[in-house]
């Protein structure tokens, strides 16, 4: 197994350091490496505090080429008012040695800075799209040393909890007014899919035990018929998988007509179990992505967790229908996502949810579906996170760490991609190190990982 290595809104704790730290990761096992956003001015301690956070104004690493921009038809930011020049040759350095170490050099944000669209939805707004095609492909013009973008959503809301990050994953919110015109592009009913999403919520609100217990386990017919046989629930589900496929095809095909010379592209879904609720279809985006980066995050807490998104449905389904049981909670969940987390029956239970029976089977499982939606297992290169805090999460160890690459690695994975590089713990990277490459040694190295909390 061998990793990519993520460095997040930090690039300056890495430039001022690369030889070192490339040195060391290349020993380590890295073969690949992600820059991004591409901006300055992230890399300022908060007062008091141990926690890294990205700056009011970022400068933009680079002045647009405004060539780029008049090839799509749209205008160009304007350049940054200080072009910090010394930080962008030990940007171009930092780059070039990435690539001189042999690793895979991607940007990640690469549309950073994109020029304003029009006042349709995102998803059918023609300049907005041209915008960020624009932007994405003068970033990775600028830096040749960069095989392409990685790009970390859009996508819609995957969670039934309206507190939870607030609202931005909210499911229900997810069809205002202005997606109105997409459905219409896409030939659906909008007034349809509103009311389905309004009686799902009133479904969601009005379980029974013994409904659950009849439907749980019957798979797409059994949920069909816990949630009330709705036809146009599932016409709303095809609908933000159409609607996504569709938005990135069509970036994709942008990309392709306006760069100058072949750009990869990934993207980061979640976990195979809920990427469709996100409107992503892993093997549909296999078809036109270079990289999947399925979000391999399975801590409790934080957002974007797997173990925190199932505790929040519990919880939520649980105030919302007070008759229902915890276990029968984890069964509506199974019944939408085909998810069991071995030894958790009870809330309590999902504060060591991260048994070794969790990496034998749920790891192992997230991991196979995944791999299926791809024709080489290399395609495939799950963002993973862990450490001390991981998305404001609960702390997974280093022992969480080797049962996960040990189950993922024996459902046949080959690359993971770690996130991030600033809040990289020694004990992690003497995992990390011993799996992929030759194992790190703290007394001798003169690396040492940043092991910060980096937001």
């Amino acid at each position: 197994m061998k990793l990519w290595m993520d460095v997040m809104r930090d690039l300056e704790s890495v430039m001022n350091h690369h030889e070192v730290t490339f040195d060391a990761w290349a020993e380590g096992g890295v073969v690949g490496v992600v820059f991004g956003p591409p901006v300055f001015g992230t890399n300022k301690l908060s007062q008091g505090a141990r926690v890294l956070k990205v700056a009011d104004t970022p400068t933009a690493t680079f002045d647009p080429d405004p060539a780029v921009y008049r090839r799509l038809g749209v205008s160009p930011p304007a350049p940054p008012a200080d072009p910090m020049p010394a930080q962008r040759r030990l940007l171009t350095q930092t780059l070039q040695s990435a690539r001189d170490h042999g690793f895979a050099v991607s940007i990640m944000y690469a549309d950073t800075g994109a020029g304003p669209g029009g006042s349709d939805h995102y998803l059918i707004d023609e300049q907005g799209l041209r915008a960020r095609a624009a932007r994405m492909i003068d970033t990775l013009e600028h830096y040749p040393m960069a095989q392409g973008a990685v790009m970390d959503g859009p996508e819609w809301g995957y969670e039934i909890a309206a507190h939870h990050m607030n609202r931005r994953s909210f499911i229900f919110d997810d069809l205002p007014a202005a997606v109105a015109p997409v459905c219409a592009a896409l030939g659906y009913d909008y007034q349809a899919l509103v009311a389905a999403k309004d009686r799902l919520y009133t479904a969601l609100h009005r379980l029974d035990a013994g409904q659950v217990r009849r439907h749980r386990g019957g798979g797409l017919l059994g949920a069909f018929q816990l949630l009330g046989a709705d036809p146009d629930l599932l016409a709303w589900m095809r609908f933000r998988v159409e609607s996504m496929t569709t938005y990135l095809r069509r970036l994709r095909g942008l990309l392709d007509e306006h760069s100058t010379r072949p750009l990869k592209l990934s993207i980061g879904p979640r976990s195979a179990a809920f990427a469709p609720l996100t409107g992503m279809d892993l093997g549909q985006l296999a078809g036109f992505m270079d990289y999947l980066h399925p979000k391999h995050y399975f801590f409790h807490r934080g957002f974007d967790g797997f173990v925190g998104t199932v505790f929040r449905y519990v919880e939520t389904l649980c105030e919302w229908n007070p008759g229902l049981s915890d276990q029968d909670a984890l069964g509506v969940v199974e019944a939408l996502f085909g998810i069991q987390l071995p030894g958790v029956v009870r809330r309590v239970d999902f504060e060591t949810a991260l048994n070794p029976e969790f990496f034998q089977q749920v790891v192992s499982q997230e991991t196979r579906r995944a791999m299926a939606a791809v024709d080489d297992p290399t395609r495939v290169v799950p963002w993973l996170d862990t450490g001390r805090f991981p998305h404001d999460g609960d702390p997974m160890s280093a022992r969480d760490l080797r049962m996960l690459l040990e189950s993922a690695a024996a459902a046949g994975l080959e690359r993971f991609l770690y996130h991030h590089q600033g809040n990289l713990s020694p004990g992690e990277w003497v995992v990390m190190s011993q799996i992929c490459g030759k194992e790190w040694n703290p007394r001798t190295s003169p690396y040492q990982p940043a092991d910060e909390l980096i937001l």
